[in-house]
């Protein structure tokens, strides 16, 4: 009787024990603060309107862990910093603190402007004429004022004689929700295409000056009412003229036999974007749908009538520590029927690789694309001490082998007949290396085979998705 009255109060004292320590290990931790280093130039608000976690927040362990990780990853899409690390600081079993460390970016910038004019880099090296190349000079000032604010004016000579100017404030309001963006931009240009033969471009050159003259003006307002989601609101007003051998070449390049055009456009965005990194996702999803009306009958003059509707959506599904599946699909769908001048198919932009060399005209289009990624370089971040600015010294580098398969279509009801890809599908495969390296640079080297049997190596500065 003894034995079993003293295993009960054993068990009893060891229950009691438990009972006190396993709560204290599972208990949630609160927040009792966020300290901030590094930022010499980025106002505060700026990053912690970036952070999922804020002061005051009771949180389990495990979804800490996952709100830091998130707090990390918007910081850097923020595009302002080299490094960013969050880490918690245990007070004690129930407090912690959160340290947001960041290694800030470069942000003046007098870029140099060597832009090839064609749509891609092979289809310029097919010619390699550098009278088809712009050059020139973007002076960016980045995080102006330290609130990530942008501004830069271009002076662009060449190919296409441009100059612009633009302003970005994302954050306006002190709740950080709205913000504004604003643009002028002229441009001229002698040679312009007029149309598609055999999926080629016609290109009508005018030796003696421009063939066509071109304003822009524009004014976007946006609203992020939380981290992931933004939504978009734009007004642009646009001119052009072209010589009359543009219209005898393409009746249609603007509205009927006109030699210029003139018009409003209003148009709204709603983006969702949940990815770990905008330079190269390897997890989470973003999705787009982007409305447009050019033409409002007010100061319309030949105006294109129509409204267009793009809708994208990718997703990055993480396999294995070394492997990532990226899908994406994307469309456009045209309401009327639109002039040369704002037509878009495939083949600038969005294009199915193997299929670099041509250009598939028409009032919409569907893409789709699949993308198997191994990493064959983790990413890594270097430090060079020597060098003597400190923006300068992180240097990140990683290197991913891309087996990748393209499926593409486009709806074309006028220029069908002098071009054998329109109104058909078509298919792209091949392998390639993509670089990514400091400021969000992509690199990417591809062998591709089409689905006319066609192949060939190609070089893209974009990421492949």
């Amino acid at each position: 009787m003894r034995r079993a009255l003293s295993l009960f109060l054993l068990l009893h004292l060891a229950g009691s024990a438990m009972a006190q320590t396993a709560p204290a290990a599972a208990a949630d931790v609160r927040v009792m603060g966020i300290t901030l280093s590094g930022n010499r130039t980025t106002k505060a608000r700026i990053i912690l309107r970036e952070m999922v976690v804020n002061e005051g927040d009771t949180l389990a362990h495990e979804g800490l862990y996952q709100r830091l990780e998130r707090s990390r990853q918007n910081l850097m899409n923020t595009g302002l910093f080299n490094t960013v690390s969050v880490l918690p600081l245990y007070l004690d079993q129930r407090h912690v603190m959160v340290e947001v460390t960041v290694n800030e970016r470069w942000y003046l910038w007098p870029a140099i402007i060597f832009d090839l004019a064609d749509p891609n880099f092979n289809t310029w090296w097919l010619t390699r004429d550098l009278d088809r190349v712009n050059y020139g000079l973007y002076l960016y000032r980045y995080n102006l004022r330290g609130r990530n604010e942008t501004g830069y004016i271009k002076a662009q000579f060449g190919y296409t004689r441009e100059f612009a100017f633009r302003y970005k404030v994302p954050n306006l309001t002190r709740d950080q929700r709205w913000g504004i963006s604003a643009g002028m931009s002229y441009e001229e240009q002698s040679e312009i295409t007029t149309g598609t033969v055999d999926n080629l471009r016609n290109l009508v050159r005018y030796p003696f000056g421009s063939n066509r003259d071109q304003w822009n003006a524009d004014v976007e307002v946006t609203l992020r009412r939380n981290h992931d989601i933004r939504h978009i609101a734009r007004l642009r007003y646009t001119q052009a003229e072209v010589r009359d051998t543009i219209i005898h070449s393409a009746v249609d390049y603007f509205e009927g036999p006109a030699t210029a055009t003139r018009f409003l456009a209003l148009g709204y965005s709603f983006v969702w974007d949940r990815r770990d990194s905008r330079a190269f996702p390897r997890r989470g999803h973003f999705q787009e749908l982007r409305i447009d009306r050019l033409g409002l009958g007010i100061m319309d003059l030949s105006a294109p009538g129509i409204t267009t509707m793009y809708a994208t959506t990718k997703r990055w599904v993480h396999l294995h520590a070394k492997w990532t599946l990226g899908l994406s699909a994307r469309g456009k769908y045209t309401f009327g029927m639109p002039p040369y001048f704002v037509q878009e198919g495939l083949g600038y932009g969005n294009f199915v690789r193997g299929y670099e060399y041509r250009i598939i005209d028409g009032e919409h289009f569907a893409l789709g694309k699949a993308n198997l990624i191994l990493q064959l370089v983790k990413p890594r971040t270097y430090r060079v001490e020597h060098i003597p600015i400190e923006a300068f010294r992180t240097f990140y580098f990683a290197l991913y082998l891309n087996l990748y398969s393209d499926l593409g279509r486009v709806w074309d009801s006028r220029y069908a007949a002098l071009n054998p890809l329109s109104n058909r599908w078509i298919n792209g495969n091949g392998l390639g290396l993509d670089l990514v390296t400091s400021y969000d640079q992509v690199l990417r080297a591809e062998y591709s085979v089409n689905s006319q049997g066609d192949h060939g190596f190609f070089l893209h500065f974009t990421q492949p998705f």
